[in-house]
């Protein structure tokens, strides 16, 4: 509101004519401009703005990671489930050359590190396996792990998943959950349906 107020007075513009182009009482826009209405809706100052030949734009900044969701963490809790002790388990572990971006789980396990990214849903089988590309580029791990919940629609799409993802993630599922069940370093990569 004080950029606002600011472009009015600059602009030599009174607040009778704004809030009279608005159709709004003065002493509304007064108390707008004074913070005495805690919550003003956006709609609002865009048209003050409008009035005063000004377009708001708003931009949005990370701030941190975004709220995971229950089925998210429901399959990264079924997954966890299946790792033996031995193996040291970070959750949202940051990739060490991306910035804020974090794989869901990572595991080491001696030297062997493994990047680990829970889905609940493929969406789009392009955009996932760049995702992945990304990460297996950033991530500085030895494996990635895919794990994706066990649905009908799931289970339809992970042959071509796995196809587009190429012959490093088509070590079998069982071999992997042999390998963290048993505590021992996972053969390769792969997409894990759980």
């Amino acid at each position: 509101m004080t950029e606002l107020r600011q472009e009015r007075q600059t602009a030599n513009v009174s607040q009778r004519s704004v809030a009279k182009a608005l159709e709004w009482q003065q002493s509304e826009l007064n108390r707008l401009e004074r913070f005495a209405i805690p919550n003003v809706a956006l709609v609002r100052l865009v048209e003050i703005a409008s009035v005063l030949g000004l377009e708001v734009s708003v931009r949005l900044h990370r701030i941190g990671d975004p709220i995971r969701d229950s089925a998210s963490q429901a399959l990264i809790a079924r997954f966890l489930a299946s790792v033996a002790a031995p193996y040291r388990v970070i959750r949202e572990a940051l990739l060490p050359t991306a910035g804020q971006r974090s794989w869901d789980v990572l595991l080491r396990i001696g030297a062997q590190l493994i990047g680990v990214e829970a889905v609940t849903r493929i969406r789009d089988i392009q955009a996932l396996v760049r995702h992945i590309r990304l990460r297996e580029r950033d991530g500085g791990v030895d494996h990635v792990l895919l794990v994706l919940s066990d649905s009908v629609h799931n289970r339809a799409l992970v042959g071509q998943l796995i196809e587009a993802l190429g012959p490093r993630f088509a070590t079998p599922r069982r071999d992997v959950i042999e390998a963290l069940k048993a505590g021992r370093p996972v053969p390769g990569s792969a997409v894990l349906l759980m």
